[in-house]
């Protein structure tokens, strides 16, 4: 028997029989947050996919202490160019940071304390 999950579980198995519900937030091991817009100062997580969209410029900083993998992918549809704040760790193994022009975009991955964040 299997109680009576809640709005938006789904009912999964462990494969040895045992059926419980789960999130599917927590459970679908999705490999990136849904696409948020941004208009504004913000600071990134880890999986962030975002669109950029302002007339002015602004700045998007990225995670703090990252770990190898870590990823961030950022899109520019607004007029304002947007600067990626490092944060701490180097971009393409420079201490500087990076910018975004309009209709720009990019997906970085966090290396190591040297490389730090590198473009694909």
């Amino acid at each position: 028997d299997v109680s009576d999950g809640s709005n938006g579980q789904f009912l999964r198995t462990n494969g040895a029989g045992t059926l419980s519900f789960a999130s599917v937030a927590a459970a679908d091991g999705r490999a990136y947050t849904d696409w948020a817009i941004k208009t504004g100062t913000y600071t990134a997580v880890d999986k962030d996919q975002l669109i950029a969209n302002s007339g002015s410029n602004f700045t998007i900083t990225l995670p703090s202490s990252p770990s190898p993998g870590a990823t961030v992918i950022v899109k520019n549809v607004g007029a304002g160019t947007v600067t990626i704040a490092r944060n701490g760790s180097n971009i393409e193994g420079s201490a500087q940071d990076g910018t975004l022009e309009s209709t720009k975009g990019m997906q970085i991955v966090f290396v190591d304390s040297t490389l730090g964040w590198k473009e694909l």
